[in-house]
This record gives structure tokens, C-alpha cells and sequence, in this order.
């Protein structure tokens, strides 16, 4: 089951890139995802939440993790330097050029499409940030939560942070998570700041 936090409702009001152009490849530029990778503001910010990632994982080091959505490589580094094996998905080629410029180990595909990238359980955990929140449509995300059911190990884990518009949006999410036999906790990070507000989806395979 899911452990749910009773709070008051809160909905983003400020659009944000992924309701502007629906689609990353639109909103991320040569000259965006140059500009992106040398953000030292936004490296430190995705290096704190893969921080909170592995924390929340527990996870021994040397285990095999997925990491969805990788960009430029901010969150498969901090994982590969905390003596993890990790792979980084993505489905732009520019952000995975400065991965592999870092030396990581990435692959370029949909998210979406897990079972054609991957083997069936051929990782201990999955871990994402900061992209989930592109995928809108309802069958998309459950080609995702199947796609990654199917390449967890049995116990595998899970955790995603990612910007849902809304607490509506977030337990539709975690719904379909828990249909598809998973089982965890939504973790909220400084709830009640908007600006600092940071939520994750925690949660192995039953």
C-alpha cells in the first residue's frame, strides 16, 4: 500500500517547460541544453536530490540502477562515484554527448519503450529525477510502470522525484504504480515551500 501524508491541496500555478512544449526534444536546444550543462546551479541541485535517491534506496553499493531520464550525466555521476553500476537513459542524443564526454555509461531511447532497451530484470533498482513530469498522457505512463516492472529484479526498488502539477497529478501517478504491484511511500520534502518543494515516489515490486 501506499502511505499517504494528509496535507492541504496545492497546485503549481506557473507553467512550467513541460506544459509550454509537451515534448523535451522542443523545449531542449543545442543552445538550452549547452546552457543547461553549464549550469553549476542546476548541477548542485540535481547532485543534492540524487543524494536524497540513494538515501531513500538504501541500497548496498554495487548495485545495478537505471537511470531514467539522465540529461547531460548531473545524476548518473554522483551515482557512479558512491561505487554504484549504473546506466543513464535518455532520449536526447546532444544531453548524452556531455554524458559520455564524463565517461558514463549511457544509452539513448524512450522511457517509454523499456522492454526493447533492456533485459527482463536486469536491474536492482530504478531511479529518475526531474523528468517524470514530461510524460502526461495515461498510456504513456503505464508503458513506463510496466516497462519498469519488467526490468527490475524481484524486490527491485524504486525511486522517482519528479514535478507533478498538482496532488492530483501525483496520486494518479502513484495509482498506477500500485496497479501495476508496486508498493512504498510518496515522500514530500519541504511541503509546504512551493520554491523548495521536492517529491518522490519510493517503492519496490511486491
Amino acid at each position: 500500500m501506499f502511505m499517504v501524508e494528509k496535507r492541504k491541496k496545492w497546485k503549481v500555478k506557473i507553467e512550467r517547460p513541460e506544459e509550454v512544449y509537451g515534448d523535451p526534444s522542443s523545449y531542449y536546444t543545442e543552445e538550452e541544453i549547452e546552457r543547461y550543462a553549464r549550469s553549476g546551479g542546476m548541477k548542485r541541485a540535481q547532485e543534492r536530490i540524487a543524494h536524497r535517491i540513494l538515501e531513500l534506496l538504501g541500497l548496498k553499493k554495487g548495485s545495478k540502477l537505471l537511470d531514467l531520464g539522465c540529461g547531460v550525466g548531473f545524476t548518473t555521476e554522483v551515482y557512479r562515484k558512491e561505487g554504484y553500476e549504473v546506466i543513464g537513459l535518455d532520449i536526447l542524443p546532444k544531453m548524452l554527448e556531455k554524458a559520455k564526454e564524463k565517461g558514463l555509461k549511457v544509452k539513448e531511447g524512450d522511457m517509454r519503450e523499456l522492454p526493447k532497451l533492456f533485459e527482463r530484470e536486469e536491474f536492482d533498482a530504478v531511479v529518475s529525477a526531474s523528468a517524470l513530469q514530461w510524460i502526461k498522457e495515461r498510456e504513456d505512463i503505464e508503458k513506463l510502470v510496466s516497462g519498469i516492472r519488467y526490468v527490475l529484479k524481484k524486490g527491485g526498488k524504486l525511486v522517482i522525484q519528479f514535478y507533478p502539477k498538482s496532488q492530483k497529478e501525483l496520486w494518479r501517478v502513484a495509482r498506477l504504480f500500485k496497479k501495476e504491484g508496486f508498493e512504498g511511500e510518496v515522500v514530500i520534502d519541504n511541503p509546504d515551500n512551493p520554491r523548495k518543494r521536492r517529491i518522490y515516489l519510493s517503492m519496490r515490486v511486491k
